[in-house]
This record gives C-alpha cells, sequence and structure tokens, in this order.
C-alpha cells in the first residue's frame, strides 16, 4: 500500500519548505492537509451563496464574506478561512495563470490579510501562530508552492483547465 495523499503532500512540502527556509512543522502540516483536501474539487468551492451556487472566484467571496459579515460571524469566519487557504493554492499552484490575468498581487494581497483575519478569530493558540505564520510569509510559502509544483510535480502546459485536476496527474 503505498503512501496516502496527505503523506505524499508533506513529504514534498516539507522538502520544498526546508529549501526556502519554511520549515516549521505546523505550517508544512498545514499547507499538506490543504493540498490533500483541495485534490477534491467539491472541497475547491464548498461555499455557497444565497442562491446555493458554488462561489467559485476570490470576488465571489469577498462579496458573500461581507454580507456575512453583517449576518452570521460564524459564516464569515469560514469564508475568511477558505479565501485564505483557496489564496495560497491557487497563487502557489496556478501562479502563471494568475499572473497572466494580472490577479497575482491581488490573490497573495487577499491571502495575507485572509490568513492575518484568521489568526485573530482562531481559538486554539497553536493554530494562531501557524494562521500568523502563513499571513506574515505568504508571499514567500506561495513562491516555494510553485517551485515545488514545477521541480517536483510538473504539469503539461495548457492541458489543465480545473484546478484540481491537475493534481491528479501526479
Amino acid at each position: 500500500m503505498g503512501p496516502t495523499l496527505y503523506q505524499f503532500f508533506h513529504r514534498h512540502i516539507q522538502h520544498g519548505f526546508r529549501q526556502a527556509g519554511l520549515a516549521e512543522t505546523g505550517t508544512v502540516e498545514y499547507v499538506a492537509d490543504i493540498l490533500s483536501r483541495f485534490a477534491q474539487t467539491s472541497a475547491l468551492y464548498p461555499i455557497r451563496d444565497h442562491n446555493q451556487r458554488h462561489l467559485t472566484t476570490l470576488a465571489q467571496f469577498l462579496t458573500e464574506l461581507q454580507l456575512a459579515q453583517e449576518q452570521d460571524r460564524a459564516r464569515a469566519a469560514l469564508i475568511i478561512r477558505h479565501l485564505a487557504e483557496y489564496s495560497l493554492f491557487m497563487s502557489g499552484f496556478f501562479r502563471e495563470r494568475l499572473r497572466a490575468r494580472g490577479q497575482l498581487a491581488y490573490y497573495v494581497d487577499h491571502g495575507r490579510s485572509a490568513f492575518g483575519q484568521s489568526a485573530d478569530l482562531e481559538s486554539d493558540h497553536h493554530q494562531a501562530r501557524v494562521f500568523w505564520r502563513l499571513q506574515r510569509d505568504f508571499p514567500r510559502v506561495a513562491l516555494a508552492l510553485d517551485t515545488i509544483r514545477h521541480r517536483q510535480l510538473p504539469l503539461a502546459a495548457g492541458a489543465i483547465t480545473e484546478p484540481a485536476a491537475a493534481l491528479w496527474r501526479m
């Protein structure tokens, strides 16, 4: 029996983050968890709007977040955390795509901010520290993910149209 998807990602993230000077255990574990969850497309788009449509863009997340902050703080916290994770995933694994669209800085800025907000909302001190590190190091973490993807998990250029589908090629 081979390694689980989490173990697979953990090994690659640990190695790549160590090379980038980001080898804090909590951060490695959390990012490996994000990647293993996001291998399922449904985990990329779990949040729905009031019409039960899946939110699929950062702009949609931000619009829904604004509504949730006025009505439901627990939902707002869920959206903030997902926005942080989604931004990291996209700016790490689909960096060229975001850069080509002129959206990379937008994703990095919103991802950093969302991790900071998640840290403020987190009651578990260990998890809050992980979120603060991700907020502080977001650009370096995203760049390390991009490096890992290119060196250890190469994808055929232009072959992937659905972000999560790329993970299944590994």
